[in-house]
């Protein structure tokens, strides 16, 4: 080949290698691109919507069919080089990753691990002398011929070199101590039992545009009212009445995930969805019960001035009690229309018996344990069981005289944008509700108090 001829490849051969060098710069630019529009399009709301419609997924899909138009630019160069180097008796030397791609980032050809090993002649010789095979049975597997300690010795003493120059070298691990090689039995997330908020679903709810709610409490009937004679005075109604305040409060409780637990482990974002609003329901049944109306909490019905506590007989047990609750708040002018009590409570109720025969063996009260296939009741009110009801004082109550007023429904809300959580790829998922909670009528509920 001539020397102008030589000069003129040579001189393809830089115009090549240019245009690869601004491929791989472009190829730079477009990887940075795709990170981009996948982390738009992974983390917007896509609820309702047609995911191949959207802009964000139209920008992802442009960025990866970019990327893969400039890898094909790329191979194509490489190609072109290789053919110019070889015109000119000339080589590049590649070395395999173990990652199954080239430095550009391209995918190339599996690399075997072995290749070395089978351009070397040592290898080759060590095949030829049966080393690496056997005849040997271990249940149904095959695993060769194992060579005899003679045969091994006389491979090794023919040189000090041998076999060690197509060897890659050893890492240092310790087989007994290695975990990876027996896969864990892993059963992923288990939820956990929730119980059933069955008092919630007792009380009625509305609405509140405000963020306390003022009203008054009507703590008596007028009584006064008489027949009067012709032209006599007639009586004055009394009206007594006490004002009342029920302040709206937030309820809420949140956790921080990263992204990539929340992408893959399987159920994750969906169980924490469901167990966050329900932190938040069972802490409101527990504040329209127990709140004790300082700080930030609710007044529930246990601190709840005027509710009825009817003075217990020498001897009362749990039915009697209830029933004189349920008296008085008939006496109020009240209907009634449950009984909530511990499940502990409860079945201290199934359990009594009648006294004929002696103690513990007379009939049960409640139909004993082959009749429980329809819902039980006590003096015609159903029983809720809820382990938030004290076990001494069962509440009872006509449902319609409170309201739990909602100014804020239970939301769930997700952002990166809390403390640090951008920057270490993490999340804060916020469950909360504002409600308040309002006793039109205290009179109209009862606690059964046990001595």
């Amino acid at each position: 080949m001539s020397t102008a001829t030589d000069n003129q490849i040579r001189s393809r051969l830089k115009e090549v290698r240019d245009k690869l060098s601004d491929a791989r710069d472009r190829r730079a630019v477009a990887k940075r691109e795709r990170d981009a529009c996948k982390e738009a399009f992974a983390t917007m709301d896509t609820q309702g919507r047609k995911l191949t419609d959207l802009p964000e997924f139209k920008n992802a899909e442009q960025a990866v069919r970019n990327l893969g138009t400039i890898d094909d630019e790329i191979n194509e160069l490489k190609s072109a080089e290789t053919g110019i180097l070889q015109l000119l008796g000339e080589s590049i030397e590649t070395l395999p990753v173990h990652n199954g791609r080239n430095g550009d980032g391209v995918p190339t050809r599996p690399w075997d691990g072995h290749s070395l090993l089978r351009e070397s002649e040592d290898f080759n010789r060590a095949r030829e002398m049966g080393l690496f095979t056997s005849r040997a049975q271990f249940g149904t597997i095959n695993f060769g011929e194992i060579a005899s300690r003679e045969d091994a010795a006389r491979f090794v003493s023919q040189g000090p070199g041998i076999m060690a120059a197509g060897l890659p070298a050893a890492p240092a691990a310790d087989i007994q101590r290695t975990g990876w090689y027996i896969q864990p039995d892993f059963r992923g997330i288990l939820p956990p039992l929730l119980r059933p908020l069955n008092l919630l679903d007792l009380i009625p709810t509305g609405t509140t545009d405000s963020n306390v709610i003022e009203y008054v409490q009507i703590t008596a009937i007028p009584g006064y009212a008489a027949p009067v004679a012709e032209l006599a005075v007639k009586p004055q109604e009394g009206l007594t009445s006490t004002p009342a305040t029920a302040p709206t409060r937030t309820i809420a409780g949140y956790v921080k995930a990263s992204r990539q637990s929340l992408d893959d482990v399987a159920g994750l974002a969906t169980l924490i969805n469901t167990l966050l609003p329900y932190d938040v329901r069972r802490t409101t049944e527990a504040q329209i019960l127990n709140g004790d109306g300082t700080g930030q909490n609710l007044t529930g019905l246990y601190n709840t001035t005027g509710v009825a506590k009817p003075t217990l007989n020498a001897g009362d047990n749990v039915p009697d009690s209830i029933l004189a609750a349920m008296t008085a708040i008939i006496l109020s002018f009240g209907e009634p229309n449950f009984v909530a009590m511990n499940p502990v409570t409860w079945q201290n109720l199934m359990l009594l018996r009648t006294n004929v025969g002696g103690a513990h063996t007379g009939s049960y009260l409640y139909g004993g344990p082959g009749q429980l296939d329809q819902p039980p009741t006590i003096w015609g009110l159903p029983m809720v069981k809820s382990v938030v009801i004290p076990q001494a004082s069962p509440l009872i109550g006509d449902s319609n005289g409170c309201t739990l007023m909602v100014r804020e429904g239970l939301n769930v809300k997700t952002s990166d944008s809390d403390q640090d959580d951008f920057v270490r790829n993490r999340v804060t998922i916020l469950a909360e509700t504002r409600v308040a909670f309002v006793v039109w009528r205290p009179s109209v509920f009862a606690v059964a108090a046990q001595g």
